[in-house]
């Protein structure tokens, strides 16, 4: 518990943690933070309006059909939607995040990766 940033989660997982119970991906997608591998954005932020995708390659439904100036619109116009897209792309990027970790516990490559 208390665990949830992908730097933290790498941490644990080095140190042999292997489960995990954390509500950030979406409490700070409500908020307006989407994570992507080269650290967060914040939707608030007017420089995040100039940028089409949340993260190019992203292949989830978020990044795939909405740019993050509509994310921003959203979010700053309070609607509802917003938190319901970004909750999908921090989902899936976590989802990603632990996959990339498993394959490198498989392939015996977790201190490098």
């Amino acid at each position: 518990m208390g665990v949830g940033t992908p730097l933290d989660i790498a941490r644990a997982v080095l140190q042999g943690v292997d489960m995990f119970d954390c509500v950030l991906p979406t409490r700070n997608a409500r908020n307006g933070m989407l994570f992507t591998k080269g650290g967060g954005w914040l939707l608030k932020m007017p420089v995040c309006g100039r940028r089409f995708a949340i993260e190019p390659g992203c292949s989830c439904y978020t990044c795939r059909h909405y740019s993050r100036a509509y994310l921003r619109h959203l979010y700053l116009a309070e609607e509802i939607l917003a938190m319901r897209l970004n909750t999908v792309h921090n989902l899936h990027f976590y989802l990603n995040f632990m996959g990339e970790i498993r394959q490198a516990i498989a392939e015996e490559r977790l201190k490098d990766w």
